[in-house]
């Protein structure tokens, strides 16, 4: 017989057939259930080994043995007229059947059942891809020299600037990669976190007179080198700008996206030739980011360093005024004149470079300052049409949308573009926090805000909308306290939490710390808004009426951008209606919003909805019916739009105008929700002060409604007398009124 015919005898080419059946679908499984068990990639190879080296085996079993009914046996030990080889060979050639069909099954599953999430997921990439998005991890300092390290921060820096200025990226903003300075994390989990498709990573060398920058793009999905270049120049300011121009230039390049005329112009642009004065730009963007009154008036030090190096430098400029802009807030530096400030230094960034977005962002926060709504948002949108990838841009624009032009929902999604483009920085994720809340979404509102926090924990602004959270939206004003000594004393020069403070111990019923925190914000900005708020709203629990006029027409007429929130506490119109003298309130009202009284159907709005209530109460006393109607009409359909919690939210202006309208079961009903929902701010005045109410004042209901706030409230004090005894509260230092 010959060898052929034996193999085929017994079974051998058989049992290879089914071998290789089997192998194959093993290794097949493997493939899909190996990777998923997070295994390494040698159990694989492992198990590739053992198939192969199995197979000659097999072969060798099948030739030397024999499958018996007695069991296996060698070939040699079975008679051949007994032999049931060919009984053997047809269940094999069954199975082998059935191993086939097995094979197709699991081909079709692989091919059009499993292989539907990756073709999604490269889909995904696609579209990551097609979005052309990048972030530019922090440098690596190479230099022997550790005081280096603020010089290769600024390259970075700069390096991202330009490279933001191509519309057709998507680029990461600076504040977010940075928390990836050091990192163990590869670059597919910080691609995924931060929703980009490549990472430029570089390091920067200094010694001497010489500078060498290195740096390479990388697809964050598949860790491939896509570019990469050494730069190795004379330190000069011009060698600096030109090495940014040829990286961002080679990133288009690589990514495919076309730069237009003027981008290529933008990026050609040299701003400085100092390289002192660069470095003391650097330092002074990095000290602005940490957005605290000390940090601030380093920044304005550093900017004006810049300016003195070199005059015409035009980000300099724009530094300078974001910095005067912010210490309005942070500071409480008196508008008027820091205005006055940063509107010179962005006048002069402008006449130096008429296509800085960065001015025209400066230039509308001024605007949006100074009442001027549309012109801050042209200059907002102009800056947006110049660089699409500034952050702060989009930051400063929402804080408009939501406030001054009355549209939360558009400032909700401008403040998500800005945290795309910025997602780990701590005061735009704080800024979508804020819009959330805006739009009356407060537990969402709360997670950004602690998400904030997280990232930097000495962030202050960040503690001060937690406490905004509990004290308006949720009424647990003793959490708040907690809250807002935080910022405090993580932030001890800012006299706006200072007076927040204040204001929380009135509401609780403490006049003896609402003065004291009253008394320490004025110290510390006595022409600031908020600190004269405060002493304002002091005196008037305490019934003072010529220090509230006093202090409550210096807040006011420092003419904040967001006054408007605040106008019930106008003095000169409280004051006279509660005299009842209305001719003089209507007058007063005229003042701060003429189109009420001066336009047929003029339209209600966020910024003067609470003027118009108060306009209705007087042209009800005045016999003008009409116009109350029509005032009372207009503002309850405005209201029902916004939230009624949270800092812009209407708190009880529902119940006022049900009240002027003469429904007192309304009205009642309405207070009632009100209270439940958690409304506590500035109770005692609404409640005992406001003469809107005045008709609800003798009603039992009325009545046990504000005794149940006041135990409320009495209560809530006691838990923070309790957390003072426990040390549960932050110390918070002294600051001295001069460092403002």
């Amino acid at each position: 017989m010959s060898l052929i015919a034996e193999l085929k005898r017994r079974n051998v080419f058989r049992v290879a057939v089914a071998y290789a059946i089997v192998g194959w679908l093993l290794l097949e499984v493997a493939s899909v259930v190996l990777p998923a068990l997070h295994l390494p990639d040698w159990a694989l190879t492992l198990l590739v080994v053992f198939v192969v080296a199995g197979f000659p085996l097999a072969l060798i079993v099948a030739w030397a043995f024999e499958m018996t009914p007695e069991g296996l046996k060698r070939e040699a030990e079975v008679d051949r007229t007994e032999s049931t080889t060919h009984v053997t060979g047809r269940k094999l050639d069954f199975a082998i059947i059935g191993l086939l069909v097995i094979a197709v099954v699991f081909l079709v599953i692989d091919n059009y059942v499993l292989e539907a999430e990756p073709e999604q997921a490269e889909v995904t990439a696609e579209s990551v891809a097609r979005e052309k998005s990048i972030a530019v991890l922090p440098f690596e300092n190479l230099s022997q020299d550790a005081t280096n390290e603020p010089f290769t921060i600024g390259i970075h820096d700069d390096i991202l600037t330009q490279i933001s200025k191509i519309s057709a990226l998507k680029v990461i903003s600076r504040t977010s990669v940075m928390e990836y300075s050091g990192t163990t994390k590869n670059l597919k989990t910080i691609g995924a976190e931060l929703g980009v498709a490549t990472v430029l990573e570089g390091s920067v060398q200094r010694a001497g007179d010489r500078v060498r920058i290195n740096v390479q793009l990388i697809d964050a999905a598949t860790d491939k080198h896509l570019w990469a270049d050494t730069y190795d120049r004379q330190l000069t300011a011009a060698n600096i700008f030109a090495i940014q121009t040829e990286i961002a230039t080679a990133i288009a390049d690589a990514l495919r996206a076309t730069l237009s005329t003027e981008e290529q112009r933008l990026l050609d642009t040299v701003p400085t030739e100092n390289m002192a004065a660069l470095e003391a730009y650097f330092h002074g963007k990095q000290r602005m980011e940490k957005r605290s009154s000390a940090a601030l008036a380093e920044a304005l030090d550093d900017f004006n360093r810049a300016i003195e190096l070199d005059p015409r430098f035009a980000l300099a400029y724009v530094g300078l005024a974001d910095s005067y802009i912010l210490q309005i807030e942070y500071s409480g530096l008196p508008v008027d004149e820091t205005l006055a400030k940063a509107q010179a230094a962005t006048d002069k960034a402008l006449a130096l470079d008429d296509r800085l977005a960065e001015a025209y962002t400066s230039l509308g926060g001024i605007e949006q300052y100074r009442k001027n709504y549309e012109a801050a948002e042209a200059a907002f949108k102009r800056a947006l049409e110049l660089n699409p990838n500034y952050v702060t841009a989009y930051h400063w624009y929402a804080l408009l949308l939501e406030g001054p032009l009355g549209r939360p929902d558009e400032a909700l999604e401008v403040a998500k573009k800005a945290v795309e483009l910025d997602p780990r920085s701590p005061i735009i994720l704080l800024n979508v926090g804020a819009r959330y809340a805006g739009v009356g979404r407060f537990d969402e509102s709360l997670a950004w805000s602690h998400k904030a926090i997280e990232i930097d924990p000495e962030f202050a602004f960040g503690y001060q909308w937690i406490g905004f959270h509990y004290w308006q939206a949720k009424g647990k004003l003793d959490e708040a306290v907690r809250w807002f000594r935080k910022s405090v004393s993580v932030d001890p020069g800012n006299p706006e939490n200072i007076a927040f403070l204040a204001w929380l111990f009135l509401d609780l019923g403490d006049l003896d710390y609402a003065k004291y925190w009253s008394e320490r914000s004025i110290e510390q900005a006595p022409e600031s808004f908020f600190p004269n708020l405060a002493m304002q709203l002091l005196y008037l629990y305490r019934g003072d009426r010529s220090a509230v006029l006093e202090y409550g027409r210096k807040a006011f007429e420092t003419e904040h951008y967001i006054a408007y929130l605040f106008s019930s506490f106008e003095p000169v119109r409280i004051h006279e209606m509660r005299a009842g003298r209305y001719l003089e309130a209507r007058a007063a009202i005229e003042r701060v919003a003429p189109e009420l009284l001066n336009e047929d159907s003029p339209k209600i709005s966020n910024r003067n909805y609470r003027a118009a209530i108060d306009l209705a109460l007087i042209s009800s006393e005045t016999g003008e019916h009409e116009r109350t109607d029509w005032l009372l009409k207009s503002s309850l359909q405005y209201i029902q739009q916004i939230p009624r919690l949270g800092f812009v939210g209407y708190g009880i202006a529902d119940v006022q105008i049900h009240a002027l309208r003469g429904d007192k079961q309304k009205a009642l009903a309405v207070l009632r929700q009100a209270i439940d929902e958690g409304w506590r701010t500035h109770w005692w005045y609404y409640l005992k002060h406001d003469p809107n109410l005045e008709s609800l004042h003798d009603e039992p209901e009325y009545q046990a409604m504000v005794k149940e706030i006041e135990a409320d409230m009495a209560a809530q004090l006691a838990r923070v007398r309790e957390m003072e005894r426990n040390g549960e509260l932050e110390p918070i230092p002294e600051v001295s009124a001069t460092t403002h």
